[in-house]
């Protein structure tokens, strides 16, 4: 019966206080026997003392925040809850960020083609008003960004110039939004893997494509995260819409790679200097009339008139198609 009720409980260590016969212990004095120090018999009424609970080591390196991800205009963090360490070019640890993974880029491009409509239905002019504030709000952060870039390349000679140059990105793209035309036509999602680190360059392919009514899916570098997500609290605060720009963190090879398979997708840009580039191109001509880019343009123009098509409309007139 004992060794029934043994089996059932849900414990380590279960002791059995039975009757002993000659020359065996039983009851207290077992307990007791049991729990001999080599110092002597510990009281039962005093705590035992604990050898074996390792203290916390504080190591050297310390995480300065944890970041989130910008989901349909939401800071969140990853589905799987695991995070990747940011080291800056001397090698110390800045930032852990969300490890994005598939769940979660569904979860964005749910939220960018709910909202691509809404943003391509807006007036040019409209466009053009949220994208210069978001300039005046990045411009009013300025000594922010300008530490952050300091912080993630310690070495980093021209930090100021490369804050000026993003404000002035967006500047631009504001001016470009009513100088497109009247026939535009957006591709939709769009997703952006960009490969260099730097904050101006990472700006001019978050802006290009939704100066003409896309939004965008965006996995920055790994060593520009931290800049990103701070980048994702200013946008956050900027009057754009949820779900015109969502930022995720992660391996950039496997989140390209699945948008490259996603059909919402329509037009992703992957440069060629960036791992695996040949089968995200493979993966991407399997979706009709989805657009890959392999290079990563340093003009704002040619980047805003990629993402768009004009659409042209042929009316027969008379006897011009005639059988």
């Amino acid at each position: 019966l004992i060794m029934q009720l043994v089996k059932s409980l849900n414990s380590e260590l279960i002791w059995v206080n039975t009757h002993g016969g000659a020359g065996s212990l039983n009851g207290t004095e077992a307990l007791r026997a049991f729990t001999k120090a080599p110092s002597g018999v510990i009281s039962l009424q005093d705590p035992i003392p604990r050898t074996d609970i390792a203290k916390p080591v504080i190591g050297e390196e310390s995480i300065s925040e944890t970041v989130k991800m910008l989901i349909g205009g939401a800071l969140k963090r990853s589905c799987g809850e695991t995070y990747r360490d940011v080291y800056n070019t001397s090698g110390d640890k800045i930032a852990a960020v969300p490890d994005a993974n598939k769940k979660d880029l569904r979860d964005c491009v749910e939220a960018a083609a709910k909202a691509q409509p809404g943003w391509a239905g807006k007036s040019a002019f409209n466009r053009s008003q949220i994208l210069y504030f978001l300039a005046e709000n990045l411009s009013s952060r300025k000594d922010e960004f300008l530490s952050l870039i300091q912080k993630c390349d310690p070495g980093c000679s021209n930090a100021a110039e490369q804050v000026d140059r993003a404000i002035q990105v967006l500047f631009e793209c504001a001016g470009r939004c009513d100088k497109l035309g009247s026939n535009v036509t957006p591709f939709g999602v769009v997703g952006v893997i960009p490969s260099s680190p730097e904050l101006p360059d990472m700006m001019r392919m978050i802006a290009g494509p939704i100066v003409s009514g896309n939004v965008v899916i965006v996995v920055p570098r790994l060593r520009s995260s931290l800049i990103a997500a701070h980048l994702a609290q200013v946008i956050s605060v900027s009057d754009i819409p949820g779900g015109i720009i969502n930022i995720m963190y992660g391996s950039q090879e496997t989140l390209g790679l699945s948008m490259a398979q996603h059909p919402v997708i329509s037009g992703l840009w992957y440069p060629n200097c960036l791992k695996d580039c040949t089968v995200v191109q493979s993966e991407a001509a399997r979706t009709p009339n989805k657009m890959i880019w392999n290079d990563e343009s340093s003009d704002i123009q040619t980047v805003v008139k990629r993402c768009f098509f004009n659409k042209t409309v042929v009316m027969p007139a008379g006897n011009s198609f005639a059988n």
